[in-house]
């Protein structure tokens, strides 16, 4: 990214109006008087951020496809692959993939992921210990897991998490920002289905193994946003 291009993306991220929308589109795409009622503007204020959003690289415009009469709508949503900004710059993201790609080389698929599993797990459960003592965490409800994990760790991380249905002994949760994405795209059947699976085997097992979270859909995959479900035993 030379220097013209990373003071647009900073240029880009400094509005609030854009930040709001920018969380919008990572919950699907949206046309621009969608965008306008969600984040009460006008219409035309609402071209001016996207123009922004989009020549710095953060979103991406497409033209619904259909067979209605007239000029078609056009939807936008996050590029499928955003600009990275930071300063100063880091590449954790290619050494990663590197470390990932090499590793499997060297010790196979199988050995891999078994080393993969083991990351996870304790990712999970790091997290959890974390959230226990800076929240002083008794007990880890359907309340708790709402408050500290999802709307306190997935939050805080960017994960942009969306509750979809709570009770007693179930939480359904969405995250529209998939951390790995990335990654999760180039391997997922090494990040989504062995690091990822195992790190809310992690997140379960630090809890007490009262609950099980289960992933019912996929960034990685192919879906818009990745679905768990939580859910605490009937005698807990």
């Amino acid at each position: 990214m030379n220097i013209l291009s990373e003071r647009k993306a900073y240029e880009a991220l400094s509005s609030t109006s854009r930040l709001e929308i920018l969380k919008l589109l990572h919950k699907k795409p949206l046309s621009v008087n969608e965008i306008a009622k969600l984040v009460n503007l006008q219409s035309i204020t609402v071209r001016h951020h996207l123009k922004s959003l989009e020549d710095a690289g953060f979103i991406e415009g497409y033209e619904e496809k259909g067979g209605t009469v007239g000029r078609p709508k056009v939807y936008y949503q996050i590029a499928k692959e955003p600009t990275i900004v930071g300063y100063p710059k880091r590449r954790y993201l290619t050494l990663s993939n590197f470390m990932i790609k090499t590793l499997r080389l060297l010790i196979g698929l199988k050995r891999a992921s078994k080393l993969l599993r083991r990351v996870g797990k304790n990712m999970g459960e790091s997290i959890i210990r974390e959230m226990e003592s800076k929240h002083d965490v008794k007990e880890w409800s359907s309340e708790a897991f709402v408050d500290f994990f999802i709307k306190g760790y997935l939050e805080e991380a960017g994960g942009e998490p969306e509750i979809v249905k709570t009770d007693k002994n179930l939480v359904v949760y969405r995250v529209h920002n998939c951390l790995f994405l990335e990654l999760a795209v180039k391997m997922p059947e090494m990040m989504c289905d062995v690091l990822h699976n195992a790190f809310h085997e992690g997140v379960s097992s630090a809890m007490g193994g009262k609950a099980k979270i289960t992933r019912l859909t996929c960034k990685g995959h192919g879906d818009p946003y990745c679905e768990h479900k939580c859910e605490w035993h009937a005698s807990s």
